[in-house]
């Protein structure tokens, strides 16, 4: 009905504008003055009285034609009461239909919260007999390494003994090494002494050969004037042999003189050859000295290179003496590292024995997402927190070393991004004591898409027992995967009976095929601060 009306009131416009217009138009041409008014005012009215008219008689007509849209009208003010009061009812089953709605999911968390506790209870139940053998295992390997300990122990012993033996003989040879040396010292100083006295003989026999030598010089040269004298004689005889008689005594005379002369000449030349044959000697004990001095040289060069390849020796010896006694004491910090260990070992035995226990070795304490190093201390205020509510006490009631903190600051400033960190025990804490942590951050980003297949195993369906150990391994290698990736265990959360049933089911049914494959997803994206449900996958 509406859609009818709009078409009309529009060609019911028109024609208004039209039929004023043609009327005000004829009234203009007559001249018209009604109540003294000029003929264009007139017209005007006309016009404006001619368009109310035409419009008051075409809505009586289109009222008197669809007598409906009337009561429709008349009904509508009527119904807007029961209107707004169906709108109210209206939002009141929204609101009811909300609270119906949160009802239903606070009761599908109560049923999720429900399904987890028994998870939880039944892992907890696996995790407590699991415990109970690793600490049974635990006390066995303990057992078995303070036998190792204690047998380390005595081969220390005995190779420390062994270290003391062989820096005892080192020492006494370099003792003995520093004799040596000094007796090469003693022979050496000998030695340049009987060089220096041989030197100084060699010299004075030189000046004994040059004195000899210089009496020999000096006889010829009297032995030369002497011939000279006789030739002269010889020559005034030849001359004056009238005057020979008288010159008999003199020529006797000098013939005595020239025998003198002769014997003196002889005895030069006998003063001579001695010196000759002392200089000769004292050139051979010249060159027997020189001999004897590079001997001596060649025995001091031995010596002096015995010296330092003894000196060298000691070196070595001090450096050995030194390494053993390095040795040693890293035998010494390794012995008392170990029985720190075995100590620890023993009280951590100690304790899980006779102390109810916080938390197991490598336990989970806490694990949670850090957005970054600023974030690090609220996180381990809430791993205390946690820490407390299993019966740690303590300030604070979980410790970090600051050797462990700033390697897990320089690891989260390493990932550059958020991450997941895990707190475990880092040993067995007793109730009513602190607990030490070891911590681990891993970058928290998708390590699978939901629905993608982890692991996979081909499968036996024929043998009942054999399928279910397959699928055991199956859940067991998924797990060890995901936790290698930085997943805590405890957050895997395998097969449950309700699953297993159906896929062994299912499984059989294909044992015509001889074979099967069989993978694990996770429903939901994996990282390593996230749940992760595993289901199986059948091609």
């Amino acid at each position: 009905m509406l859609w009818l009306f709009l078409p009309f009131v529009v060609i019911l416009s028109g024609v208004v504008a039209y039929a004023a217009d043609t009327i005000a138009r004829k009234a203009g041409r007559k001249h018209l003055r009604w109540f003294g008014m000029r003929p264009k005012t007139t017209a005007l009215v006309v016009a404006v009285l001619s368009g109310m008219g035409i419009s008051a008689a075409s809505l009586a007509a289109f009222l008197i034609l669809n007598s409906s849209a009337v009561n429709t009208i008349a009904q509508a003010d009527q119904l807007r009461p029961q209107l707004e009061a169906l709108r109210k009812d209206i939002r009141a089953a929204q609101a009811d239909r909300d609270r119906a709605q949160q009802e239903a999911a606070r009761l599908r968390e109560q049923q999720d919260a429900a399904q987890n506790a028994l998870k939880a209870a039944q892992t907890a139940l696996t995790d407590a007999r699991a415990t109970q053998a690793r600490v049974q295992t635990q006390a066995r390997a303990l057992e078995t390494r303070v036998r190792e300990l204690t047998t380390a122990q005595q081969a220390l012993e005995t190779r420390a003994a062994q270290t003391r033996a062989k820096l005892q003989a080192a020492e006494t040879s370099l003792k003995a090494s520093q004799e040596r040396a000094q007796n090469l010292d003693a022979q050496v100083v000998d030695l340049g002494a009987r060089i220096a006295l041989s030197e100084q003989e060699t010299r004075s026999a030189q000046d004994r050969a040059r004195d000899a030598q210089q009496d020999a010089e000096a006889a010829q040269t009297r032995a030369q004037v002497a011939q000279a004298a006789a030739q002269q004689a010889q020559t005034r005889a030849r001359a004056a042999q009238a005057q020979a008689q008288q010159a008999r005594d003199q020529i006797g005379a000098l013939a005595r003189s020239r025998a003198q002369a002769d014997a003196a000449l002889s005895a030069a030349q006998q003063k001579l050859s001695a010196a000759q044959q002392a200089l000769q000697a004292a050139q051979n004990q010249q060159r027997a000295a020189q001999q004897a001095r590079d001997q001596l040289q060649a025995e001091r060069d031995r010596l002096t290179r015995d010296r330092t390849r003894i000196l060298g020796d000691l070196s070595a010896l001090q450096l050995q003496q030194q390494q053993l006694r390095d040795s040693n004491e890293a035998l010494r910090a390794t012995l008392g590292r170990l029985q720190d260990e075995y100590s620890s070992s023993r009280a951590e035995l100690s304790a899980t024995r006779n102390t109810d226990l916080a938390y197991p070795k490598n336990d989970l304490v806490y694990a949670a997402v850090v957005p970054g190093v600023r974030n690090l201390d609220q996180f381990l205020q809430d791993a205390a927190r946690n820490a407390t509510t299993r019966g740690a006490k303590g300030s604070p009631a979980a410790r970090l070393t600051p050797a462990a903190r700033s390697a897990l600051e320089t690891k989260l400033r390493g990932l550059n991004a958020s991450s997941f960190v895990q707190c475990r025990a880092a040993q067995n804490a007793a109730v009513g004591f602190p607990v030490d942590l070891s911590c681990d951050a891993r970058s928290n980003a998708v390590l699978y898409r939901a629905g993608q297949v982890i692991r996979r195993v081909t499968v036996n369906p024929g043998d009942l027992r054999r399928l279910q150990d397959q699928i055991g391994e199956l859940v067991q290698d998924t797990t060890l995967d995901l936790t290698s990736r930085g997943v805590p265990s405890e957050y895997v959360q395998g097969l449950d009976v309700g699953e297993l049933v159906p896929l062994i089911t299912r499984l059989n049914d294909r044992a015509s095929a001889g074979v099967a494959v069989v993978g694990l997803a996770a429903r939901a994206d994996v990282r390593p601060g996230s749940r992760v449900d595993l289901y199986p996958v059948l091609p």
